[in-house]
């Protein structure tokens, strides 16, 4: 059932009928929970080529593949994603945070029932690219919409939502790829697209959307469905109506002359994510997740455990680990998060590559093949508190509303291009220089990036999306200062 938002003219209606039954925060995760459950399906996107390929290269599969068709069936999907990232980031700008989500959950279930009915490899391929171009769609609004919708108390927690849900989607495909065949588990997963859809219908639009459109009524009937009806939230909607006035009169006279896409607000935060997603996808985050059961019958070895089980304990190490950076999230600054995460990333790849290497040299340590699922475990462990759910935390943080849109898209965009990159020629890569050299390339780019964000990455936790757009208009040239966190508890401005 869809629950309108009432008219802001009539507040005591409102909160006698609205806010007595639920509370902001039921409302908040009511809004975020259409586009974590969108977020599911981009996970299962990433981790259904581990199941699809091994299940094609079986004798008795009715469809059979090369080896270069396979590699082509798992790039396929990140082959969109970069175009879907700047599609979504255009489609929300355009016609809203809302309607956005609901035309992209059409088009991942499209996606998905292509493939529960494919009957040969190009019939494949195209399911493959519609649901890769979901992915892409989903990945701007996703985290726009949660930014804008939540109390910055809250949004650490409901963003890192997201990267959850892509974790818990990886598990949830790869558990249905184990009991039941690929086109089955295509079915299953458009499933998701309904709830979705249903979802983001009982959700408001953006209150920042609808004020940068003119729309104040709507904005305000919005917000405070959202925050409730308290003298702190009717003194934060007040200051995100001056803030919007001021950037329609005055305010706007002083930087006329200056595109908004050329001020230092949009440019150091477009800089700082373009490094963090090079970093999160060049550190090999998603070849597990792609490659999930040929990597552990390379690392385990048959005489070791059953891949296939490996797999799912990796897998809910994943999920266990997005739940910990959730709650890390609400209460650990993203600085010390991100550079934790970066040297265990590293230490974990460099440490899984020397063992590697001594394992193929030395014949006594094949009887320690249980250290690489350790090592493994390791990384995603270490990934998954920062590096993963990070930069796209932080991608619906740090634009200004006025190119939240197109800046969350192209970085969006970005992080798709470098995943495309890594997955396609990650086979190559295993082949020129072995598993372990392989591992080893991407302990050296994690190290490298870590560094790079140690100098440029600002901290965003408890800050308004205001005081982080002033934060970097304020930093220039020099290394982003960290101003201390607001003060005001709940009176904050979100526009």
């Amino acid at each position: 059932m869809v629950i309108k938002t009432p008219p802001a003219t009539d507040d005591a209606f409102i909160e006698s009928n609205v806010a007595k039954r639920f509370s902001p925060l039921a409302r908040q995760v009511l809004a975020a929970s259409g586009p974590i459950v969108s977020s599911a399906a981009a996970g299962m996107t990433n981790g259904f080529s581990a199941i699809l390929l091994p299940q094609l290269q079986q004798p008795d599969s009715k469809h059979t593949i090369t080896e270069d068709q396979a590699s082509w069936i798992a790039s396929m999907a990140p082959l969109p994603m970069a175009l879907g990232c700047i599609l979504g980031g255009l489609l929300m700008e355009r016609c809203g945070r809302k309607p956005a989500h609901l035309l992209l959950n059409v088009c991942f279930a499209v996606g998905w029932c292509v493939l529960s009915t494919a009957s040969g490899y190009p019939q494949i391929l195209i399911g493959r690219f519609i649901t890769g171009l979901s992915c892409g769609l989903v990945g701007p609004p996703a985290s726009v919409y949660i930014a804008e919708t939540s109390d910055p108390r809250y949004r650490g927690i409901l963003l890192a939502g997201v990267t959850f849900a892509v974790s818990g989607g990886i598990l949830l495909v790869h558990l249905f790829g184990t009991f039941f065949r690929w086109q089955t588990a295509a079915l299953l997963c458009s499933m998701f697209m309904i709830v979705a859809y249903l979802l983001m219908l009982a959700s408001p639009e953006s209150p920042a959307w609808l004020l940068a459109r003119g729309a104040r009524g709507e904005a305000e009937s919005s917000f405070r469905w959202l925050r409730g009806f308290d003298p702190a939230s009717r003194r934060e909607f007040d200051a995100m109506v001056a803030r919007s006035e001021g950037k329609n009169g005055g305010d706007a006279n002083t930087e006329a002359d200056t595109s908004v896409y050329r001020r230092r607000e949009f440019l150091m935060p477009l800089a700082t994510l373009l490094v963090f997603f090079a970093t999160m996808q060049f550190s090999g985050v998603n070849i597990v997740a792609f490659y999930s059961i040929a990597l552990m019958r390379t690392t385990i070895g048959s005489d070791g455990l059953n891949e296939y089980l490996a797999m799912l304990i990796v897998d809910l190490v994943r999920v266990v680990t997005s739940l910990v950076a959730c709650v890390l999230l609400r209460s650990v600054g993203r600085r010390p998060l991100a550079m934790a995460s970066g040297v265990g990333t590293t230490v974990s790849l460099i440490g899984l590559a020397i063992f590697l290497y001594f394992q193929t040299s030395i014949p006594l340590y094949r009887n320690y093949s249980w250290l690489a699922l350790v090592f493994l475990i390791g990384y995603v462990v270490f990934v998954g508190i920062g590096l993963f759910p990070l930069p796209w935390c932080m991608a619906g943080e740090v634009f200004p509303v006025a190119t939240r849109g197109l800046g969350s898209g192209l970085t969006a965009g970005f992080n798709f291009v470098c995943f495309f990159a890594v997955i396609k020629t990650g086979p190559t890569l295993f082949a020129t220089v072995g598993i372990n050299g392989t591992f080893l390339v991407y302990g050296v780019i994690a190290l490298l990036g870590t560094l790079l964000l140690y100098v440029i990455l600002p901290e965003t936790r408890n800050r308004t999306l205001q005081e982080i757009e002033e934060q970097f208009r304020r930093a220039g040239r020099s290394k982003v200062k960290e101003p201390p966190p607001s003060e005001s508890g709940p009176i904050s401005t979100i526009a």
